[in-house]
Formats: C-alpha cells, sequence, structure tokens
C-alpha cells in the first residue's frame, strides 16, 4: 500500500508539474503581444528607430512565430515534444540576452526573428498538447488566465524599469520566466498521443469552417496589432504620464482574468456565438469613447475603456481557440490557431505605424473597430457551419 501511494504522489506531482510547465511555455507564447503597448514604447522611445522601423521590430518576433506554428501543422505531431520545446526556450532564452547588448535595426530585428522562430515552435507545441485536454474550453482558459497573470505583472513593474533601463528590461524580464518554463519541461514533458494522423495538409473537419474561423481570427488580431501595440502610444497623446498608463493597463489585465474565467460557463449556458456577438457589442463602444477622449477626462475614460475591452478580449480568446480544436478532431488544426493569431499581429503593427505617419495615432482605432466586426462575423459563420455539420452526423 505505501509503494501504491508513493507512486500515486509521485505521478501526481508530475502532472502538475507536467501542466505548470505547459502553461508557462504557453504563457510565454504570447509574451510579446501581451507587453506588445510597452515594447512599442520602448522602441520608440530608445531613440535609435524611426516610426516605420518600431513597426517592423514589434512585428519581428511575431513573423517568427507566424513561420513556426505555420510549419507546425506538418511537422508538431512527428517530433519529440520535450526536445523541441526545450530547444526553443533555450535559443528564446539566448536571443533575449543578445537583444540587450544590440541597437542597430537590421541586427535587433533579425535576433528578434530568431527568438520568435523558437518560441513558436515551443508556443505551438504546447497548444498542441493542450488541445489532447478533454475539456479544451476550460484548458485554454486556463491559459489566457495565465497570460493574463503575466500582463499584469508585467504593466505593474516595466514601466518603472523600462524608465531606468529601457528596452533590455523587458528581454530580461522574458527571461525571468523563461527559465522557470524550461526546468519543468526538461523535468517533465507531454507525449504525443496523436502521430498516426499527422503527414499532409489535411483535416479531419470541415474545411470551410477551418476557412472562415482562421479568417476571423486574423482579422481579430489584426485589431489587436493596430489598437492595442499602440494603447500606449494613445494614451501619452491623451496627455497620461507612464506610469498612469502601466497601472491602468496592468489593472485592466488582471480584471480580464474574469473574461477568461467565465467564458466557458457563459458558452455553456448562451451558446458561441451569443459570445461572439456580445464581445463586438461591448467592444466596439470602448474604442469610439477612446477616440474622443480629451486630456481632462482621458484618466477615467482611458481606464474603464481598456479595462472592459481587455476583459472582453480574454473572454473571446477561448471560445475561439476551441472552435479551431472542435473543427479538427485529428487535433491537428489547434496549431494554426497561433498561425491565425500572428497573420493578424505580423500585419497590424507596420499598418499603424504607417497610419501614424500621415496621421495622428488615434485613427488606428478605426482600424481595430472595422477589424473586430470583420471578425465576429466570419467566426459566427465558422460555428454556424461546424453546428450544421455536427447536427447532420
Amino acid at each position: 500500500m505505501q509503494k501504491i501511494l508513493t507512486n500515486f504522489t509521485n505521478y501526481s506531482m508530475l502532472k502538475v508539474f507536467e501542466t505548470l510547465g505547459l502553461l508557462l511555455v504557453a504563457m510565454m507564447g504570447a509574451a510579446v503581444t501581451t507587453l506588445m503597448p510597452l515594447m512599442v514604447g520602448a522602441y520608440s522611445d530608445s531613440g535609435h528607430f524611426t516610426t516605420q522601423q518600431v513597426g517592423w521590430l514589434t512585428s519581428a518576433d511575431v513573423a517568427g512565430i507566424l513561420i513556426a506554428s505555420a510549419t507546425a501543422f506538418l511537422w508538431g505531431r512527428r517530433v519529440n515534444w520535450r526536445v523541441v520545446t526545450s530547444l526553443g526556450l533555450l535559443i528564446f532564452i539566448a536571443c533575449n540576452i543578445a537583444s540587450t547588448h544590440i541597437t542597430d535595426f537590421s541586427h535587433l530585428m533579425m535576433i528578434r526573428f530568431v527568438a520568435g522562430v523558437a518560441c513558436g515552435a515551443s508556443y505551438a507545441i504546447s497548444l498542441a498538447a493542450f488541445g489532447d485536454f478533454k475539456k479544451p474550453d476550460q484548458a485554454f482558459g486556463a491559459v489566457v488566465t495565465t497570460q493574463v497573470v503575466f500582463g499584469t505583472i508585467g504593466f505593474w513593474i516595466l514601466p518603472n524599469l523600462i524608465s531606468v533601463d529601457g528596452l533590455d528590461s523587458i528581454f530580461e524580464f522574458f527571461n525571468l520566466f523563461l527559465i522557470p518554463a524550461l526546468i519543468l519541461i526538461l523535468i517533465t514533458c507531454p507525449k504525443n498521443s496523436k502521430t498516426s494522423t499527422v503527414g499532409a495538409f489535411q483535416i479531419d473537419g470541415n474545411l470551410k469552417a477551418a476557412v472562415y474561423v482562421f479568417l476571423g481570427v486574423v482579422a481579430y488580431y489584426f485589431a489587436q496589432g493596430t489598437v492595442w501595440a499602440y494603447l500606449e502610444r494613445i494614451g501619452v497623446d491623451a496627455q497620461l504620464t507612464n506610469t498612469q498608463i502601466g497601472l491602468i493597463l496592468g489593472l485592466g489585465f488582471a480584471i480580464s482574468a474574469i473574461g477568461s474565467i467565465i467564458s466557458g460557463m457563459y458558452v455553456d449556458r448562451y451558446g458561441r456565438n451569443s459570445g461572439l456577438y456580445l464581445t463586438a457589442l461591448i467592444q466596439i463602444p470602448c474604442l469610439a469613447v477612446l477616440y474622443f477622449m480629451t486630456p481632462e477626462t482621458a484618466f477615467w475614460i482611458y481606464a474603464v475603456s481598456t479595462i472592459v475591452y481587455q476583459i472582453m478580449w480574454s473572454f473571446v480568446v477561448p471560445i475561439m481557440m476551441a472552435l479551431f480544436s472542435d473543427i479538427d478532431s485529428a487535433g491537428k488544426l489547434i496549431v494554426l490557431c497561433v498561425s491565425a493569431f500572428k497573420v493578424g499581429l505580423v500585419i497590424g503593427p507596420p499598418v499603424a505605424a504607417l497610419t501614424i505617419n500621415y496621421f495622428p495615432v488615434r485613427e488606428v482605432l478605426w482600424l481595430g473597430a472595422i477589424s473586430i466586426i470583420v471578425s465576429i462575423l466570419l467566426t459566427v459563420r465558422s460555428s454556424n457551419i461546424l453546428k450544421s455539420t455536427t447536427d447532420h452526423v
């Protein structure tokens, strides 16, 4: 009996380490996205880069993640997950260290692209592993909640660190979490259970539904690449201080955990389409009030609108991720969810940078609003196709 209890305890601890390791990997897979407003601000205030170069540097990590995650559709379930994830984390850490010593635009952009490739490989595997969970909605909700906690800490701590150490503090902050993630993955990592289903660009589900949800998520994250990436600059334009902006965005991240927590429960009661429509109905007015705010009213308008906006972002992402997972029963499509995120985020910042070269920074809010509406319409269409297919089975 003692031996059985010991084995059970050891197994339970390994499962805890395994889940925690996956959560940290997934959390850091979205680190650049999460802290994108601070990165844009730090790149801009460094004095080393032009407005357009800031847009390209912001997209460099994301472009690397996109390459890795897009190809993961073919290799994600054919490789040794522990080896690839560990190597990806190690390269990501090394690139962050190198980035603290580089100010040249072309060299830094190359390093950040490599960091993105390494990050994307690890991130894609972690999402594939979570897609294998019995309840993917809840699993992806936990992923988003972890990313929210990371963002909250970052927005509260980093503005003061950036004022002292500049851009370097962001890369050092990344490594603070990447190192324990690497240690946990080296201790234990889940094994791929669906290797026999991989080998070609083919899904076990409705292709039309897959295309619609992919385009819908691309559109949604294009909005984040324009609105979210430049939210710090919008706050500065409204004469808020960096400390106030960091406090507000950090508080918003903390509160936005509510969105990911209630997302699964809301879907169970009211359905995915209701949750998608609700997101647009709430987020669009948030962007509208940001556009018309004045310095006299900026603090409270910026605080309330960005907090509510972040809650709905955390709310809708688990719905989109679960839809990706449900469309393909073979478990391969979920890795393309990361690609959809990153396509939008690769395009968004350079487009936003080009826009603010000719127009005030708040004009990016129009781009975001239109993209959110398009995203919801496409994603609802995908959900309806999937439901129709399921009903006829």
